[in-house]
């Protein structure tokens, strides 16, 4: 592997659906090519679904063509596992991977291992995060657990389960709870599990400018207009803005930004993510969890020049205009 391939974070609360969703996703065809990590296989069902299992127990290749393990020691461990086992030959190539957390997990500690300068760093990184929310309790969940607001507010695409069984109201008061928490993000629909491959392998970054839902099959979606480019401050003290970046950036501004949002901010932010435009004529992706900033990639795809040069944060109990007026910071101007 030469290039660096994308991972998606699945990540929710108890209950609220993860393993019923990859016990699907992991048999569907638009899976293959796909490396998933999961907690353990018990819970996502792979009986008859077996083509052969690696000589450690922990990895196993679906008739899907999906490359399916359980977390060992730690996940810059297992990643690095299925790395050199790909490298050997001993199992299949994956373009991505998919990592399972824990119902209780905050998203932010586990995508830092992505980063660093770690081995791991330099062959996966991270794509998106994406939250199951339990269409019959979630609003419940959201107001009581700072877990579920956190797994909420840091995702790019929420997926609203369990939406057969919950009343109207109870999944319009989830959906509106998830909107108050992260306005920015999808916020899709699914009926036990069923969502098609490409809503989980297209979200993120690139999806911000893909096509509409409806022509996706994605099912429903509840977004906010792009056009809507304001800061707001919601329940629980989180505080989500997309502001404008005025000028090309410079890679000295971006290192001055990165640092003065670490320096400013520290445990406040949870997210940073956009496309700018560089010094160089170039358009990158700069996307960021907590205080770790992956590289700026460039964009390998067409993007909406509309949502170009935006820059959204997400943060908690920040100050709003301090955060806005940090991406100044990126064309060399003082915030």
């Amino acid at each position: 592997m030469t290039t660096s391939i994308p991972l998606f974070l699945l990540t929710g609360f108890l209950g609220s659906g993860k393993s019923t969703l990859l016990s699907r996703l992991i048999r569907h065809p638009g899976f293959a090519d796909t490396a998933v990590i999961v907690n353990e296989f018990g819970e996502v069902g792979l009986d008859h679904a077996l083509v052969s299992q690696g000589d450690e127990g922990n990895t196993v290749l679906l008739d899907s063509g999906c490359i399916c393990c359980t977390l060992t020691t730690s996940l810059e461990e297992t990643l690095e596992a299925l790395y050199y086992k790909a490298e050997r030959g001993e199992i299949p190539r994956f373009a991505r991977v998919v990592v399972e957390t824990t119902g209780l997990a905050d998203p932010g500690p586990i995508a830092t291992a992505l980063a660093g300068g770690t081995f791991v760093s330099r062959f996966v990184h991270l794509a998106a995060i994406l939250t199951t929310l339990d269409g019959l309790h979630g609003a419940a969940q959201l107001a009581e657990f700072e877990e579920a607001r956190l797994q909420v507010a840091m995702a790019d695409r929420v997926i609203v389960t369990k939406s057969d069984i919950a009343t109207p109201d109870a999944l319009a008061q989830t959906l509106a709870a998830a909107q108050a928490i992260n306005p920015r993000c999808d916020r899709l629909t699914a009926v036990f599990g069923a969502i098609e491959a490409s809503c989980v392998l297209t979200a993120g970054l690139a999806d911000q400018q893909a096509l509409p839902m409806a022509a996706t099959g994605c099912g429903s979606a509840d977004r906010d207009p792009v056009a809507h480019r304001h800061a707001h401050v919601h329940a629980h003290g989180y505080v989500a803005c997309a502001v404008p970046v005025p000028a090309p950036v410079s890679w000295s501004g971006y290192a001055a930004w990165v640092a003065h949002l670490q320096t400013r901010f520290r445990d406040q932010l949870l997210r940073a993510k956009g496309f700018a435009t560089f010094d160089d004529g170039g358009i990158r992706t700069i996307q960021g969890v907590r205080l770790l900033f992956d590289p700026p990639r460039p964009v390998a795809w067409p993007v909406d020049p509309a949502l170009v040069d935006t820059m959204v944060l997400i943060a908690r109990n920040a100050d709003r205009a301090a955060l806005a007026d940090s991406v100044a910071l990126l064309t060399g101007d003082a915030p």
